[in-house]
């Protein structure tokens, strides 16, 4: 649609749902992305247990709560070490699958490739 119109080189797509490994980055970028955003998979590796609270002021893990009796689950030392190596080894699954591929990076992934990709999955499966 945005290339039809020629407004693709003019938009940026910011992708998010679902993003929660290499293979989702490699995924979303083949089908049109510029940036991906994983949001659920951050908060999970800060601990989150999806107790779905967070609106309430009592979340059991501390991570959305503003009650200091909550947050003693929150250790930030510990969650920013976690986040960080959860981030870090995201982005070399996606660069090592990219590489796989054959590209230098995430960018140059193409729809074409991610059907050729899983294809040859498929294929190993059966």
């Amino acid at each position: 649609l945005l290339v039809g119109a020629g407004l693709r080189d003019k938009v940026s797509i910011n992708a998010s749902g679902k993003i929660s490994s290499g293979f989702s980055i490699i995924r979303t970028v083949a089908l049109g992305a510029d940036i991906t955003c994983a949001a659920r998979a951050f908060m999970l590796s800060l601990g989150c247990i999806q107790a779905l609270k967070c609106n309430t002021n009592k979340c059991p893990t501390g991570i959305a709560t503003q009650q200091k009796a909550l947050m003693y689950g929150l250790d930030p030392e510990d969650k920013a070490s976690r986040v960080y190596h959860f981030q870090r080894q995201t982005v070399k699954a996606a660069a090592g699958i990219a590489g796989i591929m054959g590209y230098d990076t995430v960018s140059g992934v193409t729809a074409n490739d991610e059907l050729q990709l899983i294809f040859e999955v498929y294929q190993q499966s059966q």
